[in-house]
């Protein structure tokens, strides 16, 4: 049948907006401009990103401005930033075990 799964597009999306954050300045973006040049580039239908960044957060490689969290974020117009973590992690190159697709 071919085509990618579910797991595979996720992957790649948590990869697109990491790699986002790190050309954005002070490696942030807000969350409305990343999510409408995911869909301008054809990667989202929908700009609802907020699972992905859900799993971001939890693994503790973003964090939100505004006190937002990844479900109102969009809403709030908040920013999203690279933790420290985030940078060691797309320093060192991933870790595919992780569902990122740098």
């Amino acid at each position: 049948m071919g085509g990618f799964s579910n797991s595979e597009v996720n992957a790649s999306i948590r990869g697109y907006i990491l790699r986002s954050l790190v050309k954005g300045y002070h490696f942030s973006l807000s969350v409305k401009t990343l999510s409408n040049k995911m869909v301008s580039c054809g990667l989202i239908t929908t700009p609802d990103i907020s699972h992905q960044l859900y799993y971001l957060e939890q693994l503790k490689l973003i964090q939100f401005s505004n006190d937002s969290d990844a479900f109102n974020a969009l809403d709030n117009d908040a920013i999203i930033r690279l933790t420290a973590e985030g940078i060691r992690f797309i320093e060192n190159g991933g870790n595919s075990e992780m569902g990122i697709d740098l």
